[in-house]
């Protein structure tokens, strides 16, 4: 089977680390033969300093499935249109909003170097940030803050070329290409949804918990209930009760 887990909120609980006993409840699920993967709203970049480099070379879905890395390699991107991103830059500069755009590897950010978000971007200072005029294969336009955030709302609303998510406990927009899924960017890269177990928290999870063959929720998001198998509630014994299922599911589908 197939483990895909989301990052934050699901794997690491504080922006900043994921736990070694999470980190070897995963190494368990490869040792019963499992593939995992991992499959979050951050680039590849920004999920590598997170995990020991036993796991570098694995499935990275970054982007909320706009890029594919695999053996440490990008195999799959899924950008915004030139024309669109034009629009969109437009658009949040005149809403005077702060915004940054994640390239495959690099980033381009507009706004405060103080605010708090950029303390998320590229940690371990493996990336440039480069001029809007270099910007090539743009896969993802984040807005930090917004002056206007309701005539923003609105603007992306009236489009129908990008997809949309909001994070649920930030003030944080997240815009892709039309189509680009967490699920979609996993079907491309050759995984059945039968064959696919997945662990998420918020509604860019959507999409996995749609169509995998066993879906655990963390937390209390309202839109992933009626689709999760089981859930694990956020309160002091998330990581136990977390790895806890993470060995009982590896048994279950092992073999």
């Amino acid at each position: 089977m197939h483990f895909i887990f989301d990052i934050d909120g699901t794997l690491c609980f504080d922006g900043h680390t994921i736990s070694p006993a999470i980190q070897d409840a995963l190494s368990g699920l490869e040792e019963q033969g499992h593939q995992i993967g991992f499959a979050s709203a951050r680039p590849y970049r920004d999920m590598l300093h997170l995990l020991g480099e036993r796991f570098h070379h694995g499935l990275f879905v970054g982007s909320n499935g706009a890029m594919t890395y695999h053996q440490g390699e990008l195999c799959d991107t899924q950008p915004l249109a030139k024309r669109t991103l034009d629009q969109l830059c437009e658009l949040a500069e005149r809403l005077e909003a702060s915004y940054l755009v994640d390239l495959p590897w690099h980033y381009h950010y507009r706004g405060d170097p103080d605010h708090p978000f950029m303390g998320w971007v590229d940690p371990a200072r493996r990336a440039n940030r480069v001029a809007r005029d270099d910007i090539r294969l743009p896969v993802k336009l984040l807005v930090t803050e917004c002056a206007d955030g309701p005539a923003l709302q609105l603007a992306l609303a009236e489009r129908d070329d990008i997809a949309v998510h909001h994070h649920s406990d930030q003030q944080i927009v997240d815009i892709t290409a039309k189509g680009v899924s967490k699920m979609a960017a996993l079907l491309r890269h050759g995984i059945a949804a039968d064959q696919l177990v997945c662990f998420g928290n918020d509604s860019n999870d959507l999409s996995m918990f749609s169509a995998a063959r066993h879906a655990v929720q963390i937390g209390e998001h309202a839109q992933l209930k009626p689709l999760a198998a089981e859930r694990i509630a956020r309160d002091d014994n998330t990581e136990a009760e977390l790895i806890g299922a993470m060995r009982r599911l590896g048994a279950r589908y092992a073999g």
